[in-house]
């Protein structure tokens, strides 16, 4: 019997499951913000199942060209949420 190649660093690349997904998960926090709600970072990330909700912002912002808000809370943590349209906040 021969020896097994280890292909995992071969196929981690190409298997993206259904939780790493970045477009579900960007969809996920697109729902979110949709909804009106206001979100930590840590909330974002419990509710749509991530860890990374600071990056999909970043993405939204800067590449999707969404209006979201942010202010630092006095316990040093970021409420997100999306602003309002027709000069509502």
């Amino acid at each position: 019997m021969t020896k097994q190649k280890n292909n995992s660093k071969f196929l981690r690349n190409d298997y993206i499951g259904k939780c790493t997904d970045p477009s579900r998960l960007i969809q996920s926090v697109r729902k979110l913000f949709s909804s009106g709600g206001k979100f930590t970072a840590k909330e974002l990330n419990s509710l749509a199942g991530t860890n990374d909700a600071r990056k999909i912002i970043s993405v939204l912002r800067n590449k999707e060209g969404w209006k979201i808000e942010d202010c630092q809370l006095s316990d040093g943590r970021k409420l997100y949420w999306l602003a309002g349209k027709g000069g509502e906040e």
